[in-house]
């Protein structure tokens, strides 16, 4: 039994550290440092932005497995308006929608997120 969850294990993180050398990073941990959530549809999809060691940014979502498909965009503005344009379109409940990286009072179309206000 072991056996098979190391397996599974090993299958699964291989693919998360795929999608992180796809994207430039050296391992998923590091893409996790670099990603914030946008916004959640229940029960467990999140949809996430990711700026790449270039300066750009990706946006794609977690649903199935990695590699994940994505859109990469120059700036975190065109970045969080598409993302919000995604979200407007499909008529998601307000509620759903909490950027990482800011204050409740902060613009999030403004500003840049902040790795130090990221959700633990």
């Amino acid at each position: 039994m072991r056996r098979i969850s190391k397996f599974i294990k090993t299958l699964f993180f291989g693919k998360y550290e795929g999608f992180a050398n796809q994207l430039g990073f050296t391992s998923w941990n590091e893409v996790l440092e670099n990603t914030f959530s946008i916004f959640q549809l229940p029960p467990d999809c999140f949809y996430f932005a990711t700026q790449l060691l270039d300066g750009t940014w990706i946006v794609w979502n977690d649903e199935g497995y990695p590699p994940y498909a994505f859109l990469k965009f120059n700036t975190w503005n065109e970045a969080i308006k598409y993302l919000r344009m995604i979200f407007n379109e499909n008529g998601y409940p307000e509620e759903y929608w909490n950027p990482e990286g800011f204050e409740e009072y902060e613009d999030v179309f403004n500003n840049l997120p902040d790795k130090d206000k990221k959700i633990e």
